[in-house]
């Protein structure tokens, strides 16, 4: 059976994995995003964990490779350009640097229209017509599949739900604005809340801010706001696409039951909604999300216009 290399290149850490056509994953290498490989150069890192998963998977080359980035990103020249969470050495066009290396054909999409693909393709937007797929990371994504295919903008270019304004007044974010979703509750805001208040030191992690809410009522409120924006986002998300399915993922939800209970409570609350309303639910992928949607990229043929 042919496979693809899934490839799902965060904020913090990278991961490659062996899926086949069925969307069934097998090996997977995962690392923490590392720019100074093989001295800096272009994609090393990358280079280094394709040719480790190929070795694992026994030698056999893979149908394609695709690749779900942070973004900035440009589908349609395979170009990465995301110099706000990512290093130099994951600047560029990623696609021609690895099919160079490897002699097959790489796609690229933002990570998080990478997970909704494989939301929609496999996990639990499988059969929806329109999924709509929040990843909870280092920064918030959001991507949108309609039947089989990423709703894309101008230019083939990523919309960005992560950033659209929850709270004027609150922090500034890189993309411009005060209190957007990414700026309040993705892992770095969440961090950064509980730093600026003198609850955790400098260079903690979102984990760290979660092990410090069991006794510090003051981190607790940090996560109980970001959990309300999120679910607040979700709404949004529901009136602006009109999805039959909202999936939420990603390593930051900290406690996902309670994220999802706050989402449903807000959503329920939206009525004009489709037929039957909108269904809330957890990644089903187990945090495969991104290789298997970034594997699709290479099965399930995407119109990048």
């Amino acid at each position: 059976m042919s496979w693809a290399v899934g490839i799902d290149i965060g904020g913090t850490n990278v991961r490659a994995a062996q899926v086949d056509s069925t969307g069934s994953v097998g090996c997977v290498v995962a690392e923490p995003v590392d720019g100074e490989r093989r001295g800096g150069a272009a994609f090393g890192q990358l280079i280094d964990m394709v040719t480790e998963l190929i070795a694992k998977a026994g030698g056999e080359p893979p149908a394609g490779i695709g690749v779900g980035a942070s973004g900035p990103v440009d589908p349609r020249r395979g170009l990465i350009k995301n110099p706000y969470t990512l290093p130099g050495a994951y600047q560029g066009c990623v696609t021609q640097r690895l099919a160079d290396v490897f002699g097959v054909p790489v796609r690229l999409e933002n990570d998080s229209d990478a997970a909704a693909l494989g939301e929609a393709w496999k996990g639990a937007g499988a059969g929806a017509q329109t999924v709509v797929c929040v990843t909870v990371g280092t920064g918030v994504g959001a991507g949108v599949v309609r039947s089989g295919q990423i709703v894309r903008g101008a230019e083939g270019s990523h919309p960005e739900p992560g950033h659209h304004v929850i709270d004027p007044a609150g922090p500034l974010c890189y993309c411009g604005a005060r209190g957007c979703v990414e700026s309040l509750a993705s892992g770095n805001a969440i961090v950064a809340a509980a730093v600026r208040s003198g609850l955790v030191p400098s260079g903690s992690t979102a984990a760290d801010v979660y092990a410090a809410a069991v006794t510090l009522p003051e981190c607790r409120w940090i996560l109980e706001r970001s959990h309300a924006v999120l679910a607040l986002a979700v709404r949004n998300l529901a009136v602006l696409y009109a999805a039959d399915v909202i999936v939420l993922a990603g390593n930051a939800l900290g406690d996902p039951e309670s994220v999802l209970a706050a989402a449903r409570r807000e959503a329920a609350s939206y009525t004009l909604g489709p037929p039957g309303g909108v269904r809330i639910s957890l990644s089903q992928l187990a945090g495969m999300a991104g290789c298997i949607g970034g594997a699709g990229l290479v099965f399930v043929p995407q119109d990048a216009s």
